[in-house]
């Protein structure tokens, strides 16, 4: 049995003996540098080269040749997915940095209104007000509530539910007498629920809850 180093040894003699033992300087049935590229990039199948792979046993310049062409197409490849694999990179790395600005900005929020000064007020949701739904956007909101006439300023309760006791968005905030009205202002991230018809509970805190038809779009 062979050593390493012997088997290395005997490829190394074959090698030389295929690249130089079979001259043939007229080229006779050389099958041409097109056809040689083409079974170097492994574009033909093994049925179709061999033909010519045998033609490669009696002749060195084609092996010569082959072997040249051969190692051309793998460096290319090499390059090319290289090529390839930087590209993905930058693209990967590109959408990275776009996520994670994103993530990183504060979000931006809305302005929004609501007047509650002429509104009749529910004290249970199943009553039915004659006025209309209020209306929001279901986003960030930068949000003003004008509370009911005769609403005293102090700190106040504010919820987004669809049932009484199971808020879906709550917030805290200072109601403030602006222009002769109390005035709530919070800030609203509606943004997780989906648009339809809601309840907005607002209360003075620790007194009961007053409801009012909310419709988010």
């Amino acid at each position: 049995m062979l050593s390493k180093t012997e088997e290395k040894q005997l490829r190394q003699a074959l090698s030389r003996t295929f690249l130089d033992g079979f001259p043939n300087p007229d080229r006779r049935g050389c099958p041409g540098s097109d056809i040689l590229k083409v079974i170097a990039s492994g574009k033909l199948t093994l049925e179709e080269a061999e033909p010519w792979i045998h033609h490669f046993s009696s002749c060195s310049p084609c092996t010569r040749d082959f072997s040249e062409f051969r190692k051309a197409f793998q460096r290319r490849r090499v390059h090319r997915f290289a090529a390839i694999a930087a590209a993905i990179l930058l693209v990967v790395s590109m959408l990275t940095w776009v996520f994670l600005r994103r993530s990183s900005e504060p979000a931006r929020f809305e302005i929004a209104s609501l007047d509650l000064t002429g509104r009749g007020v529910m004290r249970g949701p199943e009553e039915n007000p004659q006025n209309p739904p209020l209306q929001l956007s279901n986003g960030h909101l930068d949000l003003t509530v004008y509370l009911p006439l005769g609403s005293e300023p102090g700190t106040y309760d504010i919820q987004v539910v669809r049932e009484p006791g199971e808020p879906l968005w709550s917030a805290q905030g200072e109601a403030k007498i602006v222009n002769y009205k109390s005035t709530l202002h919070v800030r609203a991230d509606l943004s997780h629920l989906k648009p339809g018809l809601y309840l907005l509970a607002i209360r003075p805190k620790r007194w009961d809850w007053t409801y009012y038809p909310l419709v988010l779009k």
